[in-house]
């Protein structure tokens, strides 16, 4: 009993100084990787959510630590996300494009370019990312210790891609003639709000597997409180809708509004 006792007291000292390396340091660095789903809440009765997007994050991660238990967490992440479109059932959603742009109203001419009607759409935007959260932390049990974090995720558009799908209608007819077709790479000149945030609360654990290096996972759930894309003024507009003519002089133009939800389980080696 004596040298169990005695077994149980060296391996818990060992554990202790182990854990007590990487709870002492000031400052935490490493890479980061995750993988998300977001959903998009619609502003507008005339274009739906598709379904949930997903979100790739590669990045790296910094935590500064003002004791053992409270830190601030930032960092640079690069955001590849997919967010899911569809027009709505009940109206038939346009725009005019040339090549590979889509053409704001303003820019429109009808003797060269070509109109679409929109079916679905997936957009995939690149964001770079810097989180500014606070983080709670347990002391450190044995190896492992646990967090909460409270704060916002700050993001910058850098690339917007379009993918669409629905039909072509041929300029030289009065009223189109209808061509099954998608449009791959499109732009849109200021579709998109270059800057969104979101607040977020995250739980995790972190786990100190040698010296002062540790593994920490942990999920998020971030509520995105600014547009995804811009109300634009008369004239800079995209999306129309125009009744039983596509080619109408007159249509009903918007711009697509949606704010966005995110799910992410994320994972970091700190050193």
């Amino acid at each position: 009993m004596k040298k169990i006792l005695l077994g149980l007291l060296v391996v818990g000292s060992i554990t202790q100084s182990v854990a007590q390396e990487a709870a002492d340091k000031k400052i935490q660095a490493g890479l980061v990787t995750g993988f998300g789903l977001n959903f998009q809440k619609m502003g507008t009765k005339l274009m739906s959510n598709d379904g949930p997007g997903t979100d790739l994050t590669i990045g790296a991660n910094l935590i500064y630590s003002f004791n053992e238990t409270i830190g601030f967490n930032t960092g640079v992440e690069f955001d590849f996300e997919s967010l899911r479109y569809k027009a709505a059932a009940s109206n038939n959603v346009y725009y005019w494009y040339n090549d590979a742009e889509i053409l704001q109203q303003q820019d429109i001419d009808p003797n060269s370019d070509q109109l679409f009607q929109l079916t679905t759409r997936k957009q995939k935007p690149v964001y770079l990312t810097i989180p500014t959260m606070m983080i709670f932390r347990t002391k450190f049990i044995g190896y492992f210790r646990y967090f909460g974090k409270f704060g916002l995720r700050n993001s910058f558009l850098l690339k917007n891609e379009i993918y669409d799908n629905g039909a072509n209608f041929e300029p030289e007819h009065p009223l189109g003639v209808e061509t099954t077709a998608s449009n791959d790479n499109m732009t849109a000149k200021g579709d998109m709000l270059f800057f969104k945030s979101a607040v977020g609360l995250v739980g995790g654990a972190e786990w100190n597997f040698v010296g002062s290096t540790c593994l920490v996972g942990e999920l998020g759930f971030y509520y995105g409180f600014t547009p995804l894309h811009l109300d634009k003024n008369e004239g800079k507009t995209t999306l129309s809708t125009s009744g039983t003519n596509p080619q109408a002089t007159d249509p009903s133009h918007f711009s697509n509004q949606a704010t966005q939800t995110q799910l992410q389980l994320k994972v970091s080696i700190l050193f």
